[in-house]
């Protein structure tokens, strides 16, 4: 009978427990719902908010701005051999209550024609690369891939985007290629939230003619070097520091390709050949300058150079209503060159957001401003060659 009893009171004391717990389930609140602080991984939106959000004083949440430090975009094109163009739209953005640089790029295919037997491609951040399998057939505007990629962020981070694609293609002139290359250095610094929306450095233009037709590229750094106060003449730099060779045999990456003085049968050289001019004539004359070269790079980072009051000489087209083009190719010692029509060396000396254009000093002309985009695609389809000297 006692044991009997004792059962009945267990029993009733337990029913007694489920109706307290019951009582106050309405105040337990489930994980991963409002109640909980839990600390999020996701990266903010693009638009400054953070995505955990904060409490207005009513209790409800809304999204807490947040300011970036860091906020750009750009373009990366593949050089303009053929009608086919590689194309990496980029942004990166760093908020302020992070250390982290979140960047990411979407890869276009823009051609002209349908497009077959393309093989694979990568598209590249920095270490962090991806693989992707096109359509067998591809059209105009064909977006190829997206890749995203955080990295931890010092006060000046390089970031370099690529991409390739594995295609045979030919362009009217026969120049083939076997793959297409798109490369860019994104310079992403806190400092460019600092810099003047517009600015020009004050340069005395120096003309190319008449005695080098064909020396843009000499001419534009004898105007840096004179503006940096070295009285050095347009033609003894030419002859004493400018390294040379026959055009059609001389790779332009390392030589200048024919005699500036020569106004045919001569190509010039590309910007590797500028930085070791220029550093050639600091060796023997002095100073605390040196070249550096700057191909690749996004065109913010050109900028943030001349508001330092660096003037940089970039590669560019001399007709700005012309794309560059590709009518032969060169085969030195086992390497085939590209060599492109329309090319011309110039001097960056100016900029302006507000107004949306670019100062140049043309050594075959005079100094101009030109639209900014304009100028970014002609840049970026020459190669985006460019030598900064400070």
């Amino acid at each position: 009978m006692r044991r009997y009893i004792s059962c009945v009171v267990l029993i009733l004391l337990c029913l007694v427990c489920a109706m307290i717990f019951y009582a106050n389930a309405s105040e337990i609140v489930p994980p991963n719902e409002e109640g909980e602080n839990q600390e999020s991984n996701t990266p903010p939106t693009s638009d400054g908010s953070d995505t955990d959000g904060g409490e207005t004083s009513d209790g409800e949440n809304e999204p807490v701005t947040v300011t970036p430090v860091i906020e750009e975009g750009g373009t990366i094109l593949s050089e303009h051999f053929v009608d086919s163009t590689l194309r990496i739209e980029w942004t990166v953005y760093k908020p302020s209550n992070e250390d982290i640089l979140y960047v990411s790029a979407e890869l276009f295919l823009d051609t002209t024609e349908v497009l077959t037997g393309v093989g694979q491609g990568t598209l590249s951040i920095n270490e962090s690369q991806i693989s992707f399998t096109p359509p067998t057939t591809i059209g105009a505007d064909t977006r190829l891939a997206t890749h995203t990629f955080a990295l931890a962020a010092s006060e000046d981070t390089y970031v370099t985007v690529s991409a390739t694609l594995n295609v045979s293609i030919s362009n009217s002139s026969g120049v083939s290629l076997s793959s297409l290359v798109a490369e860019g250095i994104i310079f992403a610094t806190e400092n460019y939230m600092n810099m003047d929306s517009s600015y020009e450095i004050d340069m005395e233009h120096i003309s190319q003619y008449p005695e080098l037709p064909s020396g843009d590229e000499i001419t534009s750094l004898a105007m840096v070097l004179n503006h940096l106060g070295y009285n050095i003449d347009k033609c003894e730099l030419c002859d004493l520091y400018l390294e040379k060779g026959p055009q059609g045999f001389t790779n332009f990456y390392l030589k200048n390709a024919g005699n500036p003085r020569s106004s045919y049968n001569s190509f010039g050289c590309l910007a590797p050949v500028i930085v070791n001019t220029a550093n050639r004539f600091f060796n023997i004359n002095g100073g605390d300058y040196q070249a550096y070269d700057m191909s690749f790079y996004n065109l913010d980072a050109l900028f943030y150079e001349v508001a330092s009051g660096n003037p940089v000489i970039v590669w560019t087209c001399e007709n700005f209503d012309l794309s560059p083009s590709v009518l032969r190719t060169w085969v030195v010692d086992g390497e085939i060159l590209y060599p492109k029509t329309n090319m011309a060396s110039m001097v960056l000396i100016g900029y302006n957001y507000d107004e949306s254009t670019v100062t140049l000093a043309n050594p075959a002309g005079t100094i101009f401003e030109i639209d900014m985009n304009l100028f970014s695609l002609r840049f970026n389809q020459m190669g985006a060659y460019a030598v900064v000297i400070k």
